[in-house]
């Protein structure tokens, strides 16, 4: 059920719950996350809301066993909607509903359409018939077409990470004064902080073979495991930036790096991203053990490469 995330969810779904009671709803939206899974999940809640008001338990039951045919959920095929899906679309739902109060159809990956399709949904969405819903979802928001964010109802949803950025900032703060002294930490952290950026740039552009050299150096840099864990804060700081930047053009820590953060973004997607922050907590995790810190480097620098 929609309400169901109003804890998780406020601000969306308070809003989406008013346009029921308000009679305000719109035929379109995009949905905007950094969490794919959990956009799907939601737009079928939505879907089941806007096809049955007081959720019809047969109609609920069908759509959750996927043979509701008044909901079509369109997939990327080989990483693009194409231009035939969303004519087979079109064709299917030039009838009233029958079963329930609204046609939803749900393509999974705005970011997907190319211009061919795109050009096809537009006017799809162009004309509407009060009948039909869309719902477009996307984790990378800049790829989606101008043209389409125009003709939707744009929703972002709550980063999922906002907790873990404030433990980070209270993590960060006690480093600091561990490490040094009050009348001295800021500029040692900005030379970490400006070294850290250095890192990142040469660990996301050079070959393995290449950086391996480049790497020993760092130690020349942070020299104890307390300057290795500040380093891996910084980068979650950087790489947690990176989400929300490409979800909303926000920047929360790393506002002095915007044009580094653009070029790194070029090179991955919200994907690579949340790999490599898995991959940073996991490090920092092996940290707090006796693993050998040239070793422990040595692995990080590996498995960053392969992501």
């Amino acid at each position: 059920m929609l309400e169901n995330y109003i804890d998780d969810q406020p601000i969306v779904t308070k809003l989406l719950l008013n346009s029921f009671k308000n009679n305000k709803l719109v035929q379109a939206y995009l949905f905007i996350s950094n969490d794919k899974s959990f956009l799907l999940d939601y737009a079928i809640s939505f879907s089941k809301k806007l096809i049955t008001e007081n959720y019809d338990e047969q109609i609920c039951n069908m759509i959750d066993n996927n043979n509701y045919p008044e909901l079509k959920i369109i997939e990327p095929v080989n990483n693009i909607i194409k231009k035939e899906q969303l004519l087979d679309l079109q064709q299917s739902f030039q009838v009233k509903p029958t079963l329930g109060n609204k046609l939803v159809y749900i393509i999974n990956g705005a970011d997907k359409l190319h211009v061919s399709s795109a050009n096809t949904i537009l006017k799809f969405l162009e004309e509407p018939s009060e009948n039909i819903v869309a719902i477009l979802l996307t984790d990378n928001l800049p790829k989606v077409l101008p043209t389409i964010k125009s003709r939707c109802q744009n929703l972002i949803f709550k980063n999922k990470k906002e907790e873990e950025l404030n433990k980070l900032d209270i993590l960060l703060n006690e480093y600091k004064n561990k490490v040094y002294d009050k009348e001295d930490f800021n500029d040692e952290f900005n030379k970490l902080k400006e070294n850290m950026i250095g890192f990142i740039d040469q660990i996301e552009k050079l070959k393995m073979k290449e950086f391996i050299h480049f790497k020993d150096s760092i130690f020349d840099i942070y020299k104890s495991k307390d300057e290795i864990n500040i380093l891996f804060d910084f980068m979650l700081y950087f790489y947690y930036d990176m989400l929300n930047f490409m979800i909303s053009r926000k920047i929360i820590f790393m506002n002095d790096y915007l044009e580094e953060m653009k070029k790194i973004i070029e090179l991955n997607n919200i994907d690579k991203i949340q790999s490599k922050l898995q991959l940073i907590e996991n490090t920092k995790i092996k940290l707090e053990t006796n693993m050998n810190l040239k070793l422990l480097m040595d692995e990080f620098i590996i498995k960053f490469s392969e992501v």
